[in-house]
């Protein structure tokens, strides 16, 4: 409980900041209890009192999240893997929406859960494998005619119809090409974003570049019809290559606290000039274009360094190409070569396989193997610069031998960011953002993913608990393993330096108010302990 008084100097952690958070009961499960790994993953995290048919007896980890059975709709069981349009359409969309009209829930549920086993990949309407094809994936973006997808991404605007008007012609509907984030970079949780017209419809502009065509909110439109951050469903997949898997996965992030003094950063960059440049540049993680830039790699260095909580000698930031450059653990024998890190990683951020210098076997040679090759610690981010990272699900295998989110998953990792079909340099995931939102921040999971995405109706697949939230030790003063106000009243009592700066002063309060702020909805009930 919250005390009504505070010490002197200290500022008020106002109750107004949980409004912002993302709370179990916004949340909405989607499984078919036909296919069981879906309605064994929806039991694991609901519990079997919402998801029966199961194991039976679980609790579930966050029981207060609603449920939908696709099975009750009547429509059939999508099979996992690709799936038309059409029938992305008929067979979960659709359902979807009339499942969120018939309860009551399209304003309240704001972050969509799909399971193991639910179609990944939504192929394109005249050319269906095109996203599999890079070269010619290139042309059909370039023409505004690329309107395949992740199922994920393109549910996020749940109640527009994208593919309206769709007959395959360039730039005929939404689902062609990619539409402009709004939440994109944000540090705001998404619940501080009004969803009011989230059922009106849109006013969304075709603009176009050398890079390719791409639509935007019209911001000149009134506001019930501008895309907002408000408008979108923050849509995140609990999968992986088995149950146990995902299972494990869930797990690790449960009451997840960060170890400032071990945790290990991957930075893996290649041919970069190491300078967080203002402008874009040949670099892979500092595109031109509308979606990304911001050198990356660089900005996430920075943000980590400035900070000062995390200890800097973990940090792995190679800015250099070859061979002798290429990162990698301790688990895999590459016969002595790559760049050595033996840390416990917590951010794997990897130029990845799609350069042809990797150590032998770590890389398109063969089978990816470097995911597998760190050792990570609970809460690991995998955020690779790789087309086809996100492709490996239900039935698929990989692309190019490009290493894995799965993979990554199966080794240990707890999230990840991918990409299901080719997704071009331009619109790849930023690190920053997850840096700054969660592993620095106390934004959930599904809220941090999504301001680290340029995209919507894309390619991406998001990985991981939605409502995950991390905390970093150095802050449980009174070292209870919560992060609540009572932690300041500790610091009061026993200043303490966060930020490795050498002084216990105003800055290290700040650091912990803030992440103190985003931990209120805990302590007003909003996970059962």
């Amino acid at each position: 409980m919250m005390r009504a008084v505070v010490l002197t100097g200290v500022v008020v952690v106002s109750c107004a900041q949980a409004h912002g958070q993302l709370r179990p009961d916004q949340v909405l499960v989607v499984y078919d209890s036909r296919r069981a790994s879906q309605r064994d993953v929806a039991e694991f995290y609901a519990g079997s009192a919402k998801v029966p048919g199961g194991v039976g007896g679980r609790p579930g980890v966050y029981p207060q999240v609603h449920v939908f059975n696709l099975q009750t709709s009547g429509v059939a069981a999508a099979s996992p893997g690709n799936i038309s349009y059409a029938d992305f359409v008929t067979l979960l969309r659709d359902p979807i929406r009339a499942h969120l009209q018939s309860e009551g829930l399209a304003r309240q549920i704001r972050c969509i859960v799909l399971t193991k086993g639910v179609p990944h990949r939504i192929e394109d309407t005249d050319n269906a494998l095109v996203g599999d094809q890079p070269s010619n994936m290139y042309q059909e973006f370039l023409l505004g005619d690329a309107n395949c997808a992740s199922v994920d991404n393109e549910l996020v605007l749940l109640w527009t119809d994208l593919n309206a008007g769709e007959a395959g012609a360039r730039g005929d509907s939404l689902s062609d090409g990619l539409i402009l984030n709004p939440y994109h970079h944000s540090t705001r949780p998404i619940g501080s974003f009004t969803n009011l017209h989230i059922q009106e419809p849109k006013s969304i502009v075709l603009q176009g570049t050398s890079l390719g065509r791409y639509w935007k909110s019209d911001d000149s439109a009134p506001i019930e019809q501008q895309v907002t951050p408000g408008d979108m469903y923050l849509v995140v997949r609990l999968d992986g290559h088995t149950q146990a898997d995902v299972e494990a996965m869930i797990t690790r992030a449960t009451g997840l606290i960060y170890d400032v003094d071990s945790a290990g950063f991957v930075l893996d960059e290649a041919g970069s000039n190491g300078i967080a440049d203002p402008g874009a540049n040949s670099e892979l993680d500092n595109q031109t274009g509308p979606m990304r830039v911001n050198d990356d790699f660089e900005s996430t260095r920075d943000l980590l360094l400035a900070d000062g909580r995390f200890n800097p000698a973990r940090l792995h930031y190679d800015a250099l190409g070859g061979t002798a450059n290429w990162s990698v653990g301790p688990n895999v024998d590459y016969g002595g070569e790559g760049l050595l890190v033996t840390d416990s990683l917590i951010l794997l951020s990897h130029y990845g396989s799609n350069h042809f210098d990797a150590p032998n076997g770590a890389g398109v040679s063969a089978n990816d193997t470097y995911a597998d090759s760190f050792d990570y610690q609970p809460g690991a981010i995998f955020n690779t610069i790789e087309s086809y990272n996100a492709r490996a699900f239900g039935p698929l295998g990989t692309r190019f031998n490009q290493e894995q989110v799965a993979d990554f998953i199966a080794a240990g990792g707890t999230f990840g960011i991918g990409h299901c079909w080719e997704p071009f340099a331009n619109t790849v995931t930023d690190s920053q953002p997850l840096v700054r939102n969660f592993i620095l921040g106390r934004m959930t999971w599904a809220e941090a993913a999504y301001t680290a995405i340029p995209a919507l109706s894309w390619h991406y697949i998001i990985v991981g608990d939605p409502l995950a939230r991390a905390f970093r030790g150095c802050e449980d003063i009174d070292g209870n393993g919560i992060l609540d106000i009572e932690d300041l009243y500790a610091w009061h009592a026993n200043p303490t330096d966060l930020n490795r700066d050498g002084q216990a002063n105003l800055l290290d309060k700040e650091l912990l108010e803030a992440s103190i702020r985003g931990s209120v909805f805990e302590d007003l009930g909003g996970r059962e302990r």
